[in-house]
């Protein structure tokens, strides 16, 4: 069975071929990084110091009169293991895009055309240069042309300063990776914090639809030294002013609510707590982005195709292991309407800004 599978898997062509054979396909900074990675000897394209003998591309002017079609128009690939050239159809100083005059740019290509290349050769001594320089501008502020761990790059820090991980004393406490918070920054530098940045982030780094409700509120319980007490000895007890019945307090504006779904029951079970492998990560990231002051509670939504039937077992998976409010439904029937029963708090309590406990 194993061999009658691999003779139907399709097999993709390596990528130093497609780039040889269709360079023209591939945006210029990803085909340069590419070659980067192929040759091993990464960040040597846009070194200061580099010799040019020894960079993994050289760069060429591709000269023409008519306007081009693509960034990249040709890759060369040398079979002695030596430079990788390229010819891009941008920053000529020839050519109907350069800036010298076009009398100067008819004289080049009738020299190529003649079989001199001197002159030619001479223009692309300069354009190599400003290139590769383009190249490593780009790289030094675009963290998908980094060939390391995103985290290495030059970027990073400031990056990791705007989301508020500036120093390595701030990292490494979440249980989500500090690297994925860096695709984030724009939306963790802003302040005040709003519900749509947070239905962003979480959506896209779980990959699951995330609505929120502002405003649902929480109880508050109040300290010893918060309760009214009558008598001699009592205390808030005016009035209108400090008076209040009961031990605890509503506030309107305490809580949010995150709706995910809905879900498939994958899906579904992953952000359960006690072995779900996205609730931590969920609730931390959450927390990173709300705050400490407010609390949430969330709602994950089962497709009503995918609700189960109870069912008594020992055994764990769709027909067993139910558990009860959480994965446990009543019904004789297909559900009609998506499950969203189940509502979850954080394991961690949230203090007030008195001291008081939230319950």
């Amino acid at each position: 069975m194993e061999g009658v599978g691999a003779g139907f898997r399709r097999a993709d062509p390596p990528v130093s071929r497609t780039l040889a054979e269709e360079g023209h396909r591939f945006e210029f900074p990803q085909a340069v990084r590419l070659l980067e990675m192929l040759r091993e000897r990464p960040g040597e394209v846009e070194s200061a110091a580099a010799a040019a003998l020894d960079e993994v591309v050289r760069f060429r002017s591709s000269i023409s009169l008519a306007f081009p079609t693509t960034p990249v128009e040709r890759i060369e690939v040398p079979e002695d293991g030596g430079p990788v050239r390229m010819s891009v159809a941008f920053m000529g100083l020839a050519g109907a895009l350069g800036p010298l005059p076009l009398p100067f740019s008819e004289l080049v290509l009738e020299r190529a055309a003649r079989g001199d290349f001197a002159l030619r050769d001479f223009l692309d001594v300069f354009h190599h240069r400003l290139v590769s320089l383009l190249y490593r501008a780009r790289k030094e502020n675009r963290l998908a042309l980094h060939t390391g761990p995103p985290e290495r790059a030059v970027m990073a820090g400031q990056l990791f300063a705007l989301a508020g991980l500036g120093t390595e004393g701030v990292r490494g406490r979440m249980r989500v990776r500090d690297r994925a918070l860096l695709s984030y920054a724009g939306l963790l530098s802003q302040h005040p914090r709003s519900m749509a940045g947070l239905e962003g982030i979480l959506s896209d780094h779980f990959g699951v639809p995330v609505r929120g409700t502002q405003m649902v509120g929480r109880w508050l319980s109040l300290g010893e030294r918060e309760v009214t007490r009558i008598g001699r000895s009592g205390r808030n007890r005016k009035l209108g002013r400090g008076a209040v019945l009961g031990t605890r307090v509503w506030d309107p504006q305490g809580a949010f609510e995150l709706r995910l779904g809905p879900l498939s029951r994958e899906e579904f079970l992953r952000f359960l707590p006690g072995g779900g492998s996205a609730w931590a990560p969920l609730c931390d990231l959450t927390r990173f982005y709300a705050g400490t002051e407010l609390d949430f509670t969330v709602r994950p939504v089962l497709k009503a195709a995918e609700v189960p039937a109870a069912k008594l077992s020992a055994k764990r998976g769709p027909a067993g292991g139910a558990r009860l409010g959480w994965t446990s439904w009543l019904r004789t029937r297909e559900a009609l309407t998506d499950a969203a029963q189940v509502r979850l708090k954080p394991p961690t309590p949230v203090p007030s800004a008195t001291g008081a406990s939230v319950r």
